[in-house]
């Protein structure tokens, strides 16, 4: 079956304005799709890259969450010797009891928001081995001194280093800044889980970290761990799997920004549509000459489906540039699961770009559908007769 494609280029060249409108609209269409997704992966991410697969986390039975969690010290004497749990160099336990408090903190730009301030221990940091400290020390034990992620050093008055604040009833100093790679620990703050403790008037812990042998060895660490008398008030799960659950914490933005972008192309469509019809109706004498010359209706049919699809295929490449800007961009939302504020950047990845594409060549051809339909179905009299 011949198609007329020349024909469909050269008429999207000459009528370049209207050609150019629909593409810029479908195009910010797409860059917004393009931000809300991107804006889901880098939460998602930040989550679901968190943990290490060697670490077991065990909060108490019941708890969803650290900050709903008590652990006793107890505890961890009863699990840190369970076989399957790994050594460090001088042939201790990996083990770390941790504590999660939320503060109000004022945030760089005004306002104020809740931070997550986490008691650590002395092998946290070594048990997280993604994590490392990108400038300064780490806190003394018994001092009131933190370390702070990168993240919230971004995002937090007075969270550079040598920065203090005051926590409940005293001042805190930061005196470290450690690089998490963009998972939810860049979001926190973390000091001497015995000194937090003191401030907070704790006595108790919320969550108690072992280290497996290796990530093999995680499922039958957590079974030991449930299957001991001693710990039968305790849950155990893998560190990563812990934060992957929480990626829950961000569909309702996902699906408010989809349910945004969905208006949009709806918007979109008829937008498309509006432009279609005009190209058709001043065509008309156009699109006769063409089955004059033995073009048939399908032909025609499928020319300006291509067409079409071909303007909601410039739409998706203009709104991708359009969102590439974004990628990389730091902002802040809400765990839902902590309360407190989780810091991400938005990720703009190859495949989203893709289907940002797909998503306006979709916008094309279902608002050029019914145009040129109608285009294939103008009687040959008719478009003649509208010869100027």
């Amino acid at each position: 079956m011949a198609l007329p494609l020349k024909y469909n280029v050269r008429s999207v060249i000459r009528r370049w304005k209207t050609t150019s409108m629909t593409v810029l609209a479908i195009g910010l269409v797409v860059a917004m799709f393009v931000a809300v997704l991107a804006l889901a992966n880098g939460l998602n991410s930040a989550f679901a890259t968190s943990g290490d697969p060697s670490n077991v986390l065990v909060l108490r039975k019941g708890s969803t969450a650290e900050t709903n969690s008590t652990i006793k010290r107890e505890d961890m004497y009863n699990s840190k010797f369970l076989p399957g749990v790994a050594r460090d160099a001088a042939g201790g336990p990996l083990v770390s009891l941790e504590t999660i408090n939320i503060v109000s903190l004022p945030k760089v730009g005004g306002g104020s928001t809740n931070a997550s301030v986490r008691g650590v221990g002395p092998s946290s940091l070594a048990m997280r081995s993604s994590i490392v400290l990108a400038e300064g020390r780490m806190p003394a034990p018994g001092l009131n001194e933190l370390i702070v992620g990168s993240g919230a050093a971004k995002r937090f008055q007075n969270a550079g280093l040598g920065g203090r604040f005051k926590l409940v009833k005293s001042e805190w100093t930061i005196v470290g800044r450690f690089d998490a790679q963009r998972t939810a620990f860049d979001s926190e703050f973390w000091g001497d889980a015995e000194q937090l403790n003191r401030e907070f008037d704790r006595t108790l812990y919320s969550s108690l970290i072992l280290r497996a042998e290796s990530p093999a060895a995680v499922p039958a660490l957590i079974a030991r761990i449930e299957s001991t008398q001693t710990l039968s008030n305790l849950k155990a799960r893998a560190e990563v799997a812990y934060y992957e659950e929480q990626t829950k914490s961000g569909a309702p933005i996902r699906y408010l920004g989809l349910m945004i972008a969905f208006i949009m192309a709806i918007g979109a469509v008829f937008a498309a549509m509006n432009a279609m019809y005009a190209s058709v109706s001043s065509r008309a004498w156009e699109i006769a000459t063409l089955r004059v010359l033995g073009f048939s209706r399908g032909s025609i049919l499928i020319s300006f489906s291509i067409e079409s699809l071909f303007i909601g295929f410039l739409g998706g490449v203009i709104g991708g540039v359009l969102a590439l800007p974004i990628n990389g961009l730091s902002t802040g939302t809400t765990n839902f699961t902590t309360f407190s504020e989780i810091a991400f950047a938005f990720q703009v990845t190859p495949g989203l770009l893709l289907i940002g594409v797909g998503f306006a060549s979709a916008i094309g051809i279902i608002g050029g559908f019914l145009p040129a339909l109608q285009a294939s179905r103008l009687p040959i009299i008719d478009g003649l007769r509208n010869s100027r």
